[in-house]
């Protein structure tokens, strides 16, 4: 496989792999973990940001070498949601940690070219809570009362989201005691579907919903809406 140019990799390439020259390494600290970054360039000059947390960085320390070209295929890409960015490129390459998030890119699902079989993983900030006891489908095998809730990605893309009120009341919870927080949602295993004329993520047997999760990623978007939109005085919620 010929390697792919960094200036074109997206979302909605299923396979590349690249070969690049690290320019710069550095660390970044946040409160429950850090990472070592790196910028990468091909030989074309399409650059592009990297990030390794640090207990994986033991399998890469003998590779990531300044100045030094490199062959990568086992990473992930996601928007880059830094107010700040080290390079253009809208998004970055990352390696999943020890739970290997393999987030998919709201606007691949917005656009119908997820593969509906397979079920995703989805990071955004929660917005529009509500706990009702009917959707309008059967979303659930059995009837039972759960929670729709949209979330929110760096770039305003939307998402409506349901899960069962076992698995989303921590979430409802937490929307209700504080309303003026910024809530970062992981959810994990989740079904895709278009159902009442929207895509719908939906739980099922192996979901899991994860809430301000210590991963990287989190703190970034969470810094992100925090500056985007400031405090928020009020939270609207669906219609009951």
């Amino acid at each position: 496989m010929e390697p792919y140019p960094l200036s074109k990799l997206n979302p909605d390439t299923s396979e590349w792999r690249i070969r690049a020259k690290v320019l710069a390494i550095w660390q970044e600290y946040y409160d429950h973990y850090s990472t070592v970054d790196v910028v990468l360039v091909d030989d074309k000059g399409g650059k592009i940001h990297g990030i390794i947390p640090m207990e994986l960085m033991p399998q890469f320390s003998s590779r990531i070498v300044e100045n030094r070209w490199i062959v990568i295929t086992d990473f992930i890409l996601r928007p880059v949601v830094d107010a700040l960015k080290p390079v253009a490129h809208r998004f970055e390459l990352e390696r999943s940690g020890d739970g290997f998030y393999d987030f998919v890119d709201f606007g691949r699902i917005l656009n119908g070219a997820h593969d509906t079989s397979i079920c995703v993983d989805i990071i955004g900030k929660a917005i529009n809570v509500s706990k009702i006891t009917s959707f309008g489908c059967n979303v659930y095998e059995d009837q039972v009362e759960h929670i729709v809730f949209d979330l929110q990605d760096t770039s305003e893309r939307v998402l409506r989201c349901v899960l069962s009120i076992t698995d989303a009341l921590p979430l409802y919870r937490l929307w209700m005691t504080d309303p003026s927080d910024v809530i970062i949602c992981v959810l994990r295993f989740v079904r895709v579907e278009f159902r009442e004329g929207m895509w719908i993520c939906s739980g099922v047997r192996c979901s899991k919903l994860l809430l301000n999760p210590s991963i990287p990623g989190v703190k970034k978007m969470k810094s992100v809406f925090s500056i985007k939109h400031g405090p928020i005085a009020k939270k609207q919620k669906i219609e009951d």
